[in-house]
């Protein structure tokens, strides 16, 4: 049986004796929050409550799990009903005591095939902004993220359409309509989705005696007034809920820190606080240094460098190592890429990748953007393209034929000329060139007509795959998976190449393919930022630290904010308030290392005199960037 975490400082104590009533700890990272949680629950079980009748609550099904596996080693004998829950397991428990069956639960992908069979149906006639786009997929998830926001703050249809109407908003009748449609289309076949779940739990949670005699929860400055709602309509003798006010990072979702502002104001009026400051998590000062290179490349092969430094001279396992990037974006691929060559095991437990960023897979997609780009496309993937495995030059030769091809090219979409030229490289180097060329002109005779014959001949011909062959293992498995896909979306309407990669980007059922990694017990976490949270590690690497990733400000608004319609924002609001969500998404991403912090970027623009790139919040550290030089550096050896 695994010892509880001792000793725990006065104000951790004073959570852990709390009686009655509601009780709000708050704290920034390091500060024992979830630890407390963990340990009143297990207090409250030794100490003779019915283990079903106490409630722990997680923000994500990472953190549930953890806590989970750590409560069943902490408590002394196996307990099946323990309720450790995210607020949906927490919201289908009370419909189930409630009502003895819930619906049926729509996952993401059900939604989004709901929403586009009902748009199907819509009479553009009745829409008079919008008709046109109904057959659209990305009007589709919009109006799906709606429905969700919809719910998970308490809104109705009618709701929707009195707001707009006393703001003079138009398109908003036919949403609401639609909202309408939608929800007693489900309703007809006893079926909700996930935010319609908590909206139903928290009208059913108040409809009897109290279910729960305790119920705690975890990083309650991300929620929804649904969840508020249901955590209200439980009447639990106590309820303790923590809480990072400056770790609200998730509003981009839906989620809302006025819960948490409100919370012994308007909701529970008169609860408790407790201010936990004591960091239980570094026991000195983190070190955090920056380093910067000439290209991105280089960056990824310095990271794959410290990782192993780390590992090999300061002892650290890898599954104490983190790399987080700002997102599932393009350059993952060839960041694990660099991690697989340098023989550095990882996992992205993310709910896996992409199949567009599998570093597996990724050269195929990225031929087949290239077949149906524009000369502007072009030019943004001449690079990628040229060091990926499609090509295989290195960073420094791409950029020597993009400049050749930019100085001797005619108007300003010369860069994407760079594949016809072969000057200044070695003859290995012109063949690959060749032979991606050829490949890729074939390839495009089919791009209109068959993704499967367009992939059929990048998979014959280009070198990677022969690699990919006789190495074997996971990787193959991922190729294989993504070929199983292109048969199946050639089977469905339109098989051309623009198709599939818009399937591929949207998710023909929401959200895309995913290939997931297998994760090892010693392997390093490669997160985004918003993956990381709650997550601790010795050491973080913080890959694409510049302008674009912290902050990302381009992130489109959605195309029908609930937000606008109580106020209209300024664009310099919404700028302002994108800046403080990056601000604390940045910090929280810092928080997560016991010890060390490693910030790397590359400038995108080499042959610049002045480097504008790197990130404004790197400065507001005070941490000086250094300058890493291309250069195969001698590494540790092998651990």
């Amino acid at each position: 049986m695994a010892a509880p975490p001792l000793p725990f400082d006065d104000a951790q104590n004073a959570v852990l004796d709390h009686r009655d009533g509601a009780l709000l700890a708050t704290g920034g990272p390091g500060t024992g929050k979830t630890t407390v949680l963990r340990e009143r629950f297990a207090r409250l079980v030794e100490g003779g409550a019915e283990p079903e009748r106490v409630a722990l609550v997680l923000g994500t099904r990472g953190s549930r799990d953890a806590a989970r596996t750590a409560l069943l080693e902490r408590l002394p004998t196996s307990l099946p009903g323990l309720q450790v829950l995210t607020f949906h397991g927490l919201a289908y428990r009370v419909l189930k005591l409630r009502e003895g069956e819930p619906p049926e639960v729509l996952g993401a992908a059900e939604q989004f095939a709901k929403v586009r069979e009902l748009l199907d149906g819509q009479d553009p006639g009745a829409w008079p902004a919008y008709g046109s786009l109904l057959g659209i997929r990305g009007f589709a998830d919009e109006v799906r993220q709606l429905l969700t926001r919809m719910q998970e703050s308490l809104r109705t249809p009618d709701q929707l359409i009195a707001a707009a109407e006393a703001r003079g908003l138009g398109g908003w009748p036919e949403l609401a309509r639609f909202a309408q449609e939608y929800l007693d289309a489900l309703d007809s076949v006893n079926q909700v989705d996930y935010a319609g779940l908590v909206q139903l739990a928290a009208a059913a949670a108040p409809a009897g005696e109290p279910l729960f005699d305790h119920v705690l929860v975890d990083d309650f400055q991300d929620t929804t007034l649904a969840a508020e709602a249901l955590l209200g309509g439980l009447g639990a003798r106590s309820i303790v809920v923590a809480a990072d006010p400056d770790a609200h990072v998730f509003s981009f979702q839906g989620a809302t820190r006025v819960p948490l502002d409100r919370f012994g104001i308007e909701t529970f009026p008169g609860a408790q606080r407790i201010e936990l400051a004591t960091d239980h998590r570094r026991s000195g000062t983190v070190q955090t240094r920056a380093w910067v290179t000439a290209h991105t490349s280089e960056e990824h092969a310095a990271i794959a460098r410290e990782l192993r430094r780390v590992h090999v001279e300061d002892g650290v396992a890898w599954g104490a190592l983190a790399v987080i990037v700002r997102r599932q974006g393009a350059h993952l691929g060839n960041l694990l890429r660099a991690l697989d060559d340098a023989r550095i095991p990882r996992a992205v437990p993310e709910r896996g990748r992409s199949l567009t960023l599998a570093s597996a897979t990724y050269p195929y997609v990225l031929a087949l953007r290239w077949l149906i780009a524009d000369a502007a496309q072009r030019d943004e993937l001449i690079e990628p393209l040229l060091t990926s495995d499609v090509v295989g030059l290195s960073p420094a030769a791409a950029r020597g034929v993009i400049r050749l091809a930019k100085t001797t090219g005619a108007g300003p979409r010369a860069a994407a000329a760079a594949l016809d030229r072969t000057d200044g490289l070695d003859p290995e180097e012109a063949a690959r060139v060749d032979r991606a060329r050829a490949t890729l002109d074939k390839a495009a005779l089919f791009a209109g007509m068959s993704v499967q014959d367009a992939f059929k001949v990048l998979w014959e011909e280009l070198p990677c795959s022969v690699r990919l062959v006789e190495a074997g293992g996971p990787e193959l498995d991922t190729v294989v998976t993504f070929a199983n896909v292109i048969s199946e979306a050639s089977e469905q309407g339109d098989a051309g190449v623009a198709a599939f990669l818009e399937a591929l980007d949207a998710g023909e059922h929401g959200p895309g393919w995913t290939a997931h990694d297998v994760v090892g017990a010693d392997a390093v976490q490669v997160l985004t930022a918003h993956g990381a949270v709650g997550m601790e590690f010795d050491t973080v690497v913080v890959s694409g630290t510049t302008e674009g990733n912290f902050p990302s400000l381009s992130r489109p608004e959605p195309m029908f904010d609930l937000g606008t319609l109580d106020k209209i924002r300024s664009r310099s609001e919404q700028v302002r308030e994108r800046l403080e969500d990056e601000r604390r998404l940045f910090r929280m991403v810092l928080g997560r290392a016991r010890r060390g912090v490693a910030l790397f970027a590359a400038d995108t623009h080499p042959d610049a005199d002045e480097l504008t790139q790197r990130s404004r919040f790197v400065d507001e550290l005070g941490v000086r960037w250094e300058p890493l030089a291309d250069s195969a550096a001698a590494e540790p050896g092998p651990a």
